[in-house]
């Protein structure tokens, strides 16, 4: 009893100190007054002890006491709350059992945004929520945890707290609505306005991961200058170490974003041949209406449906009433297709020339440079690459097709001759320069630069020819470090 009224005594001295730095709220309001305050202080020591140990099973009683006479005594009876009962209705075999703790989940989510003023006005910076957070973590505990899912259901409410987040929604958050949605599609595949709907979402689940990798680039990546000096052969180059928020960025949202597109790929949702019985009639009845084509041409586009006729027709279409970037992007594709490399070459450079987002600037030069690369033009592909990266500086991409570009130098040349081997050192350069302006493009960067490194002089015939690692070497009129393998 003695350790019940110290647990009690410490937990009301704890909540009296948050309580006094936070304006406007005081402890009895939160928990109510004498009896009450004490019954309420008794029960959230009970809970938060059993759930320490997670004993939820024990848990449960004191947990609901404080959840239904005390609503906003902390936000953590909340969290704590749902933690819990997702590992009980996950952990459940009993089917009627699991229903009463899946109905438990679910109340917790509806009171708390009830409540969600009152709660936020004595929160912290990191408890603050949002209608939006509260209701996508409603849906997403819906969709995977509700014996009985309903798709439609979830995706109504995913929708929901989605369209208040904007944004800001969370990597797991925004996986659980891509899956819903498809499995929604899966389930209705002949209904045009469900295929129209996983669409729209997956395009908004790439434009997120794509705003956010691009976020992930704002955080500057340490650089160590190189140690030619060193016995450690990795020290004689710079080396790029990502900051950890871009890494968190890149753990959460690249993985999401590859999940995003499998499951769009296994979807088969944009057959081209489905997009352009969709589009079709569509299109004929909106051809003098600019922005609905450049709309249809930027799906098009999206899904890689830029080799359809349904394509061609709309960019014709567009090109007729204005010229447009997107206009003469399409007319460029059916030129590709048609073999024309060199006349669709100058429509992407009409595009950029009238493009006047930057952004799509580098995406069009780059896929300039890509064509010169096709065509085995490292020089133009070069030219075009740093285009790219004077519109878009943190484009890794434009770094590693140079880096190719320069590999692709040494091809012909003995690989007995060192300066073979500069070839490969400055494209390892190009590829550490990808990672400090784009932590997205780390994973491609690093596999690039150990297929260079297998290209590298070898030790054992440098010992005899005594070249050192190290020094400083020009290729293709440019410095690097010689490095040996």
């Amino acid at each position: 009893m003695k350790k019940l009224l110290l647990t009690i005594a410490i937990a009301a001295g704890a909540l009296s100190a948050n309580a006094q730095n936070l304006a406007g709220t005081k402890l009895n309001d939160r928990i109510g007054h004498g009896q009450d305050s004490i019954d309420v202080l008794g029960s959230l020591s009970l809970y938060q002890e059993a759930f320490k140990r997670k004993s939820y099973v024990e848990a449960i009683e004191p947990w609901e006491f404080v959840f239904t006479k005390a609503p906003h005594s902390m936000v953590r009876v909340y969290t704590d709350g749902a933690w819990m009962f997702e590992q009980l209705v996950q952990n459940e075999t009993d089917a009627g059992k699991k229903k009463e703790y899946f109905d438990k989940l679910m109340a917790i989510y509806d009171q708390r945004l009830k409540h969600l003023n009152a709660l936020n006005s004595f929160a912290t910076p990191k408890t603050t929520s949002t209608k939006g957070n509260i209701i996508t973590r409603k849906a997403y505990d819906y969709y995977y945890f509700c014996p009985n899912m309903n798709n439609n259901e979830a995706y109504k409410m995913f929708k929901e707290g989605i369209e208040d987040l904007n944004k800001n929604v969370e990597a797991f958050v925004l996986y659980g609505f891509i899956e819903c949605s498809y499995n929604r599609f899966i389930q209705n595949k002949e209904n045009t306005d469900i295929r129209q709907d996983f669409i729209q979402d997956y395009m908004f689940c790439n434009e997120i991961c794509d705003m956010l990798l691009d976020q992930a680039k704002e955080y500057p990546a340490q650089t160590i200058p190189a140690d030619p000096d060193s016995e450690d052969s990795t020290k004689w180059v710079e080396q790029v170490i990502l900051a950890p928020e871009a890494l968190k960025i890149i753990q959460n949202y690249q993985p999401t974003q590859e999940q995003c597109n499998n499951l769009f790929v296994q979807s088969g949702a944009a057959d081209c041949d489905a997009l352009e019985k969709i589009y079709m009639e569509k299109v004929e009845a909106n051809k003098n209406d600019i922005n609905y084509l450049n709309a249809v041409l930027a799906i098009l586009t999206n899904f890689e449906c830029d080799k359809s006729n349904i394509y061609y027709v709309a960019a014709d279409y567009a090109y007729q009433i204005t010229k447009t970037p997107q206009a003469a992007i399409g007319k460029a594709s059916r030129l590709l297709k048609e073999g024309k490399e060199n006349e669709a070459l100058d429509y992407f450079k009409e595009a950029i020339e009238m493009e006047t987002d930057v952004a799509k600037k580098a995406k069009y030069a780059y896929v300039i440079a890509a064509l010169y690369f096709k065509k085995g033009n490292t020089s133009a592909c070069r030219q075009w690459c740093r285009e790219t990266l004077k519109y878009n500086p943190s484009n890794g991409g434009a770094y590693l097709l140079q880096a190719n570009c320069i590999a692709r130098g040494a091809y012909g040349k003995s690989p007995k001759d060192v300066a073979t081997s500069y070839y490969y050192c400055l494209a390892s350069d190009y590829c550490n320069k990808a990672k400090a302006v784009d932590p997205s493009s780390a994973g491609k960067a690093n596999r690039q630069a150990a297929a260079y490194a297998a290209h590298f002089y070898p030790k054992s015939e440098a010992f005899f020819a005594g070249i050192k690692a190290g020094q400083a070497v020009s290729c293709m009129g440019e410095t690097t470090i010689l490095r040996l393998r």
